[in-house]
């Protein structure tokens, strides 16, 4: 079992995760893809927030992914080091897709990895 400072620090990671879920929602809200891919800083905006995604879902607590197989962990992660590392490959229209069809099931495996945290 973790200790209660790492229980904290996984459950503001999933927080973190949470978070940039809802502001990538906002974001998404207020028109389709076409809108998307032809404002800069909307897809910038939504980029760095998967960003935050990506780096927070390193520092979630051990076993998540067996909790939660459902969720592509391994690509999560790997998107994020292709925004921080291959910055000038990133494709917007992957990113509306990411956005659009990935972050609804992961939002589910967050509520319920914080449930499971808090009864930890």
């Amino acid at each position: 079992m973790s200790s209660a400072s790492e229980l904290t620090r996984f459950r503001s990671r999933v927080e973190d995760i949470l978070d940039a879920i809802t502001r990538i929602e906002e974001f998404i809200d207020h028109g389709g893809k076409a809108d998307f891919l032809a404002n800069g800083m909307l897809v910038s905006a939504v980029t760095y927030q998967l960003f935050i995604i990506g780096e927070a879902s390193r520092h979630l607590a051990p076993g998540v992914e067996g909790r939660h197989p459902f969720i592509a962990w391994r690509e999560m992660r790997g998107m994020r080091n292709v925004i921080a590392h291959e910055y000038g490959t990133v494709d917007p229209g992957v990113v509306w897709d990411v956005a659009t069809t990935d972050l609804a099931p992961l939002r589910v495996a967050l509520l319920a990895e914080r449930d499971w945290l808090t009864s930890c």
